[in-house]
């Protein structure tokens, strides 16, 4: 009888063991909601007259990188905010996001390089009217220098690893960005900016092995009304404003990619000034 409740009691502590090994390994719940910021960057120079609010020197994003990787900080893009609100796809434990509008020569000449010796991501958004453009001057001259990236050097970046191409319309940076026009019907904006972002879908997807960006780059910070609704019927899954402020992503909650806001980066204020403030 001894013996039998001796090998009762040696079962129920084995099995106990067993039990919290299993409830030991079993993976940690994903937060429901993350928060990111997105920093907003435009043109890496060293010509002094255009370092000032849209304008950082290459020492300067070398030090905003140096601040993300001394400050356990890791970079992530849009696909995976979009994996995130999809799938429950984890994100890091400190996710910021780095942004650079235009599709200036510089996110080739210094930031790509500076991605590749950090090991950080960015999303670059660029305009295909202008990528058109400096492709043909490009192959008209092939040792000029021109402002903006031309479709070879956006397909380098794309194809690095360390970049994420994104939509910053076809030729919508003038005056009023992609915004309504005055006296422009809801029905002509609407033709007008749909064609000028499918035109700009269609030369990346012509030009990146048929990659199609996922978000909207609004030029100036300007969004129209109705302005959604074109972005979502062309299946584009977010927006970036020029808001200040902090994303909160959801799982589940669609809506919560559109309209990031976004705190810009000028010389003078680095990351870490915009990194603690969240």
């Amino acid at each position: 009888m001894k013996n039998k409740i001796l090998l009762l009691a040696c079962i129920t502590i084995l099995l106990a063991a067993g039990a919290e090994k299993v409830l030991g390994e079993a993976p940690a719940e994903t937060a429901a909601e993350v928060k990111v910021p997105v920093v907003m960057y435009h043109l890496v120079t060293e010509r002094q007259k255009y370092i000032g609010k849209y304008g950082i020197t290459p020492a300067e994003l070398r030090a905003d990188l140096e601040y993300l990787r001394d400050n356990s900080y890791d970079t992530v893009v849009m696909q995976d905010l979009i994996n995130f609100v999809d799938h429950g796809t984890p994100l890091p434990p400190n996710p910021i996001m780095l942004t650079f509008d235009d599709g200036n020569y510089s996110d080739f000449e210094y930031l790509l390089p500076l991605l590749r010796e950090f090991d950080k991501k960015a999303v670059v958004a660029i305009i295909s009217g202008a990528a058109d453009k400096y492709t043909k001057m490009e192959a008209e001259n092939p040792k000029g220098r021109y402002p903006n990236l031309s479709w070879p050097q956006v397909k380098l970046l794309h194809e690095s690893g360390h970049v994420e191409i994104q939509n910053h319309s076809h030729d919508l940076h003038g005056k009023n960005g992609s915004g309504k026009r005055k006296g422009e019907t809801a029905e002509a904006y609407y033709s007008r900016l749909f064609a000028d972002l499918k035109k700009m879908q269609d030369g990346c997807k012509s030009n990146l092995n048929g990659y199609s960006p996922t978000a909207f780059v609004y030029p100036l910070g300007v969004i129209g009304e109705g302005s959604q609704d074109v972005l979502t019927e062309l299946g584009l899954r977010g927006s970036f404003s020029c808001q200040e402020g902090i994303n909160v992503i959801r799982q589940g909650d669609r809506d919560c990619l559109f309209l990031l806001k976004r705190t810009n980066r000028p010389s003078g204020r680095g990351i870490e000034n915009i990194a603690k403030k969240y």
